[in-house]
């Protein structure tokens, strides 16, 4: 498929700054992995990790949706247990600095009650 029927079909984010919106399942995926991360020391998230590593491979091949979800919560898990690596706490998204960013840009990047006519 050409860049052009890409655009005319809607996959592709052609905002101009070359990054690809994440997709509300991407969105979700992410947000039930924080949810299982809350209290997790680096151990227990790298275990996680780990599973979700293993449920995927044993799945056998994913494809789809399907594909999309398990590979965004493998990288969560992976951005979480990296942050963890040097803290000696335990997870908590409202100390993340990453999850912070994503909140304020997706409240900067919100219609205003103007823009909503």
């Amino acid at each position: 498929m050409s860049l052009e029927e890409d655009r005319a079909s809607g996959s592709v984010d052609d905002t101009g700054d070359g990054t690809a919106e994440p997709s509300e399942d991407e969105r979700d995926a992410w947000a039930r992995v924080r949810r299982s991360a809350a209290g997790m020391r680096h151990h227990d998230a790298k275990e996680a990790l780990e599973d979700a590593r293993r449920t995927v491979a044993g799945s056998g091949r994913l494809t789809g949706r399907d594909a999309l979800v398990a590979q965004a919560e493998i990288e969560e898990w992976e951005r979480i247990t990296e942050a963890l690596f040097d803290h000696a706490g335990v997870y908590d998204s409202a100390d993340d600095p990453f999850v912070q960013g994503e909140l304020e840009g997706r409240a900067h990047h919100a219609p205003t009650p103007s823009d909503r006519r």
